[in-house]
């Protein structure tokens, strides 16, 4: 059955009068979201200003109507309610995991409600996502389960096409920081190195950029992974380069001269860094190679690839894990953002399942079915990483974040350029 969408324009100042006084009353429920920058109790926070890309119109939501004080027990009746509704359209979510038809399986038999996914990934989850919101299809998704900070900042915030939203009964559980945007976990690349022939990682990151590493360190092409692209952009800001100027001077004992064409030590360690870098096709396939490849390799790639059943834990070692941890970072990590789409026509559906993969039963229910779902982690405190794992606390202090306000000025400022550069 397809969707039906309101036009903002067809709402008329009468009908958004009565719309606005109903909004408190558990009795009636709002017929749209809640807008962005609140929670599900309707406390509002001040969202950040929206500016339109050049030659781009800011594109509002529907309507903005306060989503109000609802109990979790009304909240899932509503839910109910909308998916039983004459002419109700199919909830459907977005995502650039498969393993998202999971958590929807999940939440059918908790709540008794159906619905429908659509994976993709990269660039062609966005341009579908946002191609049907400028034409105002129909049939397109009620909640985005999104990773990319660049692409998420600058496709779909910057042109409201999603609303935030907290649920209120998780709000102490859920990491302040993570609430707005609201990220539902994070995954992690780290430095791995084969252990054999006596070797034993490093305690810098600028010895990755030393002649005699030079073709003993593998990622994943960055042109066929954005978030390796972000990781490096990431190290170009006063933050990390700031960290990097200071494990320069620490290993060797001088300051950093910098190239003329490097304007911070963050450039120049992407430089050096670069040169030094074989990229492969896929982190599966780095993880297996590095594990029967030569002591002293290095490879950065997802955490849970260590667990693949082609690799052998035994001769591999994590960076993170050495003690002294290696002065500069670890790796970085990237977050999984999970947001309403501002025109869902399901607003309540749309709670109740970012409410219900927040908790432990959804995130477990895709996202921890195994043991080699080590790396990813849920910001609920309340849900423990998987035994032989560290907190996301640990991570968050030796991982390089990418961060969706930077990104968008680094690549502005034509930091792609030069990575590009960098690696031909």
């Amino acid at each position: 059955m397809r969707k039906t969408r309101r036009g903002l324009a067809m709402v008329t100042a009468a009908a958004m009068t009565v719309l606005l006084s109903a909004c408190g009353s558990k009795e009636g429920a709002p017929t749209t979201a809640a807008p962005a920058g609140t929670t599900a109790a309707g406390t509002e926070t001040k969202a950040a200003e929206t500016k339109a890309p050049e030659g781009g119109e800011v594109k509002a939501p529907e309507t903005e109507v306060p989503a109000g004080d609802m109990s979790l027990d009304d909240l899932i009746k509503a839910a109910q309610d909308e998916a039983a509704a004459p002419g109700a359209g199919t909830f459907m979510v977005y995502a650039p995991t498969s393993r998202i038809a999971k958590a929807l399986d999940a939440f059918k038999e908790t709540y008794g409600i159906e619905s429908e996914y659509y994976n993709e990934s990269g660039q062609d989850l966005y341009t579908k996502l946002t191609t049907e919101l400028e034409a105002g299809t129909k049939d397109t998704a009620d909640v985005v389960l999104m990773q990319d900070s660049y692409l998420f900042q600058t496709q779909l915030v910057n042109y409201d096409y999603v609303t935030n939203y907290v649920p209120s009964y998780l709000e102490n559980d859920i990491i302040k920081e993570d609430q707005n945007p609201l990220i539902c976990y994070y995954y992690n690349k780290l430095f791995i190195y084969n252990n054999t022939d006596g070797s034993s990682g490093i305690t810098n990151i600028w010895q990755l950029t030393e002649d005699a590493a030079k073709g003993k360190i593998f990622m994943k092409d960055i042109s066929k992974e954005s978030v390796n692209k972000n990781f490096l952009a990431m190290l170009t800001g006063d933050e990390w380069s700031g960290k990097i100027e200071a494990a320069y001077k620490s290993y060797y004992g001088k300051d950093i001269e910098l190239d003329e064409d490097c304007p911070n030590a963050g450039y120049q360690f992407i430089k050096n860094f670069l040169k030094n870098v074989t990229f492969g096709s896929g982190d599966g396939d780095i993880a297996t190679e590095l594990s029967n490849g030569l002591g002293g390799n290095m490879g950065l790639f997802v955490y849970s690839k260590l667990r693949d059943d082609s690799v052998d834990q035994s001769k591999l070692n994590v960076v993170a894990y050495g003690e002294p941890q290696a002065e500069g970072f670890s790796g970085f990590m990237y977050p999984m953002y999970l947001q309403m789409v501002s025109t869902t026509d399901r607003p309540y559906t749309s709670q109740l399942f970012i409410y219900f993969l927040m908790t432990e039963d959804g995130f477990k229910s895709a996202f921890q079915t195994k043991a080699a779902d080590i790396g990813t982690y849920s910001t609920n405190t309340t849900i423990a990483p998987l035994e032989g794992d560290k907190e996301l606390t640990f991570w968050k202090d030796c991982l390089v974040i990418e961060d969706p306000i930077y990104l968008p000025e680094a690549y502005a400022g034509g930091v792609l350029d030069f990575i590009t550069y960098c690696t031909q």
